[in-house]
């Protein structure tokens, strides 16, 4: 009776002690899992702010196209000149040079003009 006794009390330490591992190993798992949803929240957080910050940089960027479209128009900077004092130049302040490009020779070139020398670098 005693070893039935002792083969029972066997069984019943070795059944604690296998729902004390089953506790321990899903507690575990459980911690394991809850920092995994953790990690998973914060870099979706991270992912809904690199949205808007691409979405505000997009407009942004488009803002500044509008702007910089607006700046190049010829008409505007037209308008500026003539607000400055500046004319349109005529046709005899525009010359044309062709020069000769000699192969030895290549960082200055010179061409008579009229009222002296000039060089072209």
């Amino acid at each position: 009776m005693n070893t039935r006794r002792k083969t029972m009390d066997a069984r019943a330490r070795r059944g604690r002690v296998a729902k004390l591992l089953l506790a321990g190993v899903l507690f575990v798992g459980l911690f394991i899992h809850i920092g995994m949803l953790a990690g998973i929240s914060g870099e979706t957080k991270r992912a809904d702010a690199l949205g808007r910050e691409m979405v505000e940089l997009s407009a942004q960027r488009d803002n500044l196209e509008v702007s910089l479209s607006m700046l190049k128009n010829p008409e505007r900077i037209a308008q500026l000149a003539a607000q400055m004092g500046m004319q349109r130049p005529g046709q005899d302040a525009i010359r044309v040079v062709s020069l000769p490009v000699a192969q030895d020779d290549a960082q200055m070139q010179t061409a008579e003009l009229p009222g002296g020398e000039g060089a072209v670098q």
